[in-house]
């Protein structure tokens, strides 16, 4: 894979070789290690991203299927207002045991998914572009374990997930809520922390940052996607986002976190209650230590991650797409 990825980076008579080798560093963080959005100390999930994580190696080695679509603000069909965090997570959870694809934790097959995301709008930068939009393809094994997508020459590379918990820990009965939170939170306890994550984190957002990412990257039977939504209310500190809107531009409600440095959001239709995508953006300055001993400055405001889940759909092989 590094080999076509220099050969990519070779082709681009802009670059430098200080710029090669940090790009090439970033990639393989961005994919191998759990440590989000390099180099950015920013908080981040101990258990890695790949979706948010993929975004930046996107941004490096997909350039060529960068596009821009406008984002549909105008367009706000009528909903119903959630009445409380309890009622949303009751409503995605009985959506989410209705949903059309089934999971069974197996190595035998895997879920593509086709996500619009919001690419970086300059390395190192960690904001991304509002105005711009690409394409993400990743192919994930049903038994959690790998991840398959293309290195951006046509060539489907397959990498091991870091250490964490998946979507097929998580279905072994009980399946329940609170076994949900239990799980989910002995991981976080276990996982130690790296000099990418927030000290400052708490326990409570760790899980929070924990089940967006498994609803957004990781295959989940239905029961367990359904445990996880009644299972957000249950995080002291999280609400609801009456109006919020994902990379799409599709209208939706969401499951709200504000940290110490960061707001996430974990977006449903206000329709079905179906996951539609997730948004991140800062919420405090903070003034970073660069390893080239230079310093950067994330305003408050800054977004930081942008996306919409597109397709999902359960196939033979990796590379096969619905």
């Amino acid at each position: 894979m590094m080999d076509e990825f220099g050969r990519f980076l070779e082709a681009t008579p802009a670059i430098t070789g200080e710029a090669k080798e940090a790009a090439r560093t970033r990639l393989l963080q961005a994919i191998r290690e759990p440590a989000p959005m390099p180099p950015m100390p920013s908080p981040r999930r101990r258990r890695p991203r790949l979706a948010w994580r993929l975004a930046l190696a996107a941004s490096v080695a997909l350039a060529a299927s960068a596009g821009i679509i406008t984002v549909r603000g105008g367009e706000r069909p009528a909903t119903t207002p959630v009445a409380s965090v309890q009622d949303l997570g009751d409503k995605a959870a009985r959506s989410a045991e209705t949903d059309p694809y089934e999971i069974t934790p197996s190595p035998g097959r895997w879920l593509y998914v086709k996500q619009t995301i919001a690419p970086l709008r300059k390395e190192p930068e960690p904001e991304v572009d509002r105005d711009r939009r690409m394409t993400l393809e990743t192919w994930h094994s049903l038994d959690g374990k790998q991840l398959a997508l293309d290195d951006g020459r046509g060539k489907l590379v397959t990498e091991e997930y870091g250490p964490g918990i998946t979507g097929a820990d998580l279905a072994r009965a009980p399946v329940t809520p609170e076994e949900m939170i239990a799980r989910i939170g002995a991981s976080v306890d276990a996982t130690p922390v790296t000099e990418f994550d927030d000290a400052d984190a708490t326990r409570q957002e760790r899980i929070f940052r924990t089940i967006s990412q498994l609803l957004g990257e990781q295959p989940l039977a239905a029961d367990v996607r359904a445990a996880l939504f009644r299972a957000l209310p249950m995080i002291e500190g999280v609400s609801v986002k009456q109006d919020a809107i994902d990379a799409a531009g599709r209208h939706g409600v969401a499951f709200d976190y504000t940290g110490a440095w960061e707001r996430f959001e974990i977006i449903v239709s206000a329709q079905d209650y179906r996951f539609l995508g997730t948004y991140g953006e800062s919420v405090a300055d903070r003034t970073f230590n660069l390893p080239d001993g230079a310093t950067r400055t994330v305003k408050a405001g800054t977004p930081l991650v942008w996306s919409a889940r597109m397709t999902a759909e359960v196939v033979d092989k990796p590379g096969e797409q619905p």
